[in-house]
């Protein structure tokens, strides 16, 4: 088993998208998180071999961007889905009115 330690700038990225894309990496490498003043330091555990370590970081550091966008989204367009929700629900007839 091959152990690496990734940096993350907490400006950049956020604990919840790191959590996330470790997550999403979960069938091929199990981690370890700790913040750490600045910086989110993730402890890699990656089975195999070392020839393999590389390849598998660059797909978490594209993961972790990928989770960052789509954190951004969401919050971009919560206002609109919120909107969208409440305009679904409003022609159901499931007011407390009705009750």
């Amino acid at each position: 088993m091959t152990e690496r330690t990734v940096s993350f700038d907490r400006a950049a990225q956020s604990l919840d998208a790191v959590q996330r894309a470790v997550y999403r990496l979960s069938d091929r490498i199990s981690c370890d998180i700790a913040e750490t003043g600045e910086t989110i330091e993730v402890t890699v555990h990656i089975p195999g071999e070392d020839k393999d370590s590389e390849a598998v970081l660059a797909d978490l550091r594209n993961e972790v961007l990928d989770q960052v966008l789509r954190e951004r989204i969401r919050t971009e367009t919560e206002d609109v889905r919120k909107l969208v929700l409440a305009m679904a629900f409003s022609k159901t007839g499931l007011t407390g009115d009705d009750v």
